[in-house]
């Protein structure tokens, strides 16, 4: 099972680089001002879900599902290693959010509720990742990531407006995000629990699927 996670990790070490290096430019950004906060937690919870899909195309070009199911763990251990190593994804961007955003609190002098709110924002990333990989995984398993990247469009579409739209909309009425304090940190918590069923879900698709 470590040895599955640590597969995954390793085939993700590039992007990992490539999308922190993006996110420290959006990060610089939004200190100039050119960017509102706002677009820095929408490119944060796309990475949440890139990430996971992009490990599903690099299976396939190395046909890694078929030597994998013979592995000791099998076909579960398959299943089971890219749930856990998907979480790991959803609290690292959460850690790195919060980071930035209180990098971001620092440099543009917040002080108060803005910068809770700068704080609280950060944790939209995860929250929304765990959701949308929830909702993709199973699809992944089941058609690939060739097909399954037209459910992840049709997920990006609508993350980015919810996501840009629900933060802009609630700074347009005046409401602050130190106002909603205990739905956003149960956000995250939510979302990592919609994976369990996600994963029991793909467990079966993957046991059925014909290799």
């Amino acid at each position: 099972m470590t040895g599955l996670i640590k597969k995954d990790f390793y085939l993700s070490v590039s992007m990992f680089r490539s999308y922190v290096l993006v996110a420290a430019v959006f990060a610089l950004l939004t200190l100039a001002g050119i960017y509102e906060i706002s677009f820095f937690v929408t490119y944060m919870s796309v990475m949440c879900i890139m990430i996971p899909v992009n490990l599903f195309a690099y299976d396939e070009q190395a046909r890694w599902d078929k030597y994998a199911a013979a592995l000791p763990s099998g076909r579960a251990g398959v299943v089971k290693a890219r749930y856990l190593f998907t979480v790991l994804v959803c609290l690292g961007s959460l850690a790195f959010a919060l980071l930035l955003q209180l990098i971001v609190a620092l440099f543009t002098g917040a002080q108060g509720q803005e910068r809770t709110d700068l704080l609280l924002s950060g944790l939209f990333p995860a929250a929304y990742g765990c959701f949308m990989n929830a909702i993709l995984l199973p699809l992944l398993f089941k058609f690939g990531s060739q097909k399954g990247r037209i459910y992840l469009i049709l997920a990006l579409g609508v993350g980015v407006g919810v996501i840009f739209g629900g933060l802009t909309g609630l700074k347009e009425m005046g409401i602050s995000l130190s106002e909603l304090t205990l739905p956003l940190f149960v956000l995250p918590v939510v979302g990592l629990l919609a994976l369990i069923p996600s994963y029991l879900l793909s467990r079966r698709i993957f046991f059925h699927k014909d290799l």
